[in-house]
């Protein structure tokens, strides 16, 4: 295969998963670039995890391609070659699960002999590894006594104890507490920090919107977008602007809103129809501003508030609420009724 991008480590080529007359996987294209984080996003049974078992040649794809690169050249993942192009992943797919009798000190030795790590550097490589987790207390501590998060740690340690330079990660944080989900989360912007290429599935829209430098959707087993959150806010042509005044209780809300609906409707690139009008938010005590996601209108709204004397506390786009949107447009608003106050979407 002729390939000019070098810095193209993984490419997905009309990749198909057919059970039967049933299209887990539908002819997606994908390229995941070096030192990116990609997020994966779908709805139950959108064929996240069935792409990633591909990936892993747990499945053998019906239809398509998928090219790794190892030692310079991309090469066509197949039977022959798996174990040897496989090296240089780290796959954590679905919930990990481990003996509980057994330490992490003894899972991780076990992976990293499994991956072929050099044995004489197993003892030092998973002492860094726990390290890194924060665990190295818990080294030697049998598993059945750590919690859902400390268990999630040590499965995408097992990910990376061979040191690869490619990590695949199917719902990380699923089933975790906010704290171990931001532990996660953490690290795994440690990993890219240490030039990690990450492929992280998940159904947690805020954690992907945190992390990931380009977004992939998946939505009845087809590839419907992929692109930066930024380039694809700029495509929907459609963002939120939430703002907090200081002293809106002073005023009747009704009247506020409308008045603040003549300053800045004129400026939001959407026109004046009622879904593009101002909301106010009775649970964050925000106002609301749809607008067309390009920066030029941002400012001008940010100095139009100025310019009116609003005392304005808090000005923001917040990504989370973008990305949700975004998913919501490009799948089904049947879809709305699966996200939750923490944003999330049913898993595969």
């Amino acid at each position: 295969m002729n390939e000019n991008n070098d810095d193209i480590l993984i490419q997905l080529k009309g990749l198909t998963k057919r059970f039967g007359n049933f299209y887990a996987v539908s002819n997606i294209d994908l390229e995941i670039k070096r030192g990116e984080i990609v997020g994966f996003l779908g709805p139950n049974g959108a064929g996240k995890t069935t792409t990633m078992k591909m990936m892993a040649y747990l499945l053998r794809p019906t239809a398509g391609e998928i090219w790794i690169r190892n030692n310079g050249d991309l090469t066509r993942l197949s039977s022959k070659n798996r174990d040897y192009l496989l090296d240089n992943i780290g796959f954590m797919i679905e919930i990990p699960t481990f003996y509980g009798d057994m330490t992490p000190r003894q899972i991780l030795s076990y992976f990293a002999n499994l991956k072929g790590y050099p044995r004489k550097k197993v003892k030092i490589r998973v002492e860094e590894v726990v390290r890194l987790f924060g665990l190295s207390e818990w080294i030697d501590t049998k598993i059945k006594k750590f919690s859902k998060g400390m268990k999630q740690k040590i499965g995408i340690g097992s990910a990376i104890i061979h040191d690869p330079e490619i990590i695949v990660l199917d719902e990380p944080q699923t089933g975790l507490d906010p704290k171990a989900r931001k532990d996660v989360r953490d690290l795994i912007l440690k990993l890219k920090q240490m030039e990690k290429t990450i492929f992280l599935s998940s159904h947690l829209l805020y954690e992907i919107s945190e992390v990931a430098d380009r977004i992939a959707i998946i939505h009845k087993s087809k590839l419907i977008a992929y692109d930066t959150l930024d380039n694809l806010e700029l495509k929907s042509r459609k963002s939120l602007i939430n703002f907090e005044l200081i002293d809106y209780s002073k005023h009747n809300l009704t009247d506020l809103i409308e008045r603040l609906n003549k300053i800045i409707l004129p400026l939001n690139g959407l026109g004046s129809g009622s879904v593009n009008k101002i909301r106010f938010n009775e649970n964050s005590k925000m106002f609301e501003v749809p607008f067309n996601g390009v920066p030029e209108n941002q400012l001008k709204i940010h100095k139009a508030l100025f310019e009116n004397n609003f005392n304005v506390l808090e000005f923001s786009v917040p990504k989370a609420n973008l990305l949700e949107s975004l998913f919501i447009d490009l799948t089904d608003e049947s879809y709305k009724e699966m996200l939750s106050p923490e944003r999330e979407i049913i898993p595969n």
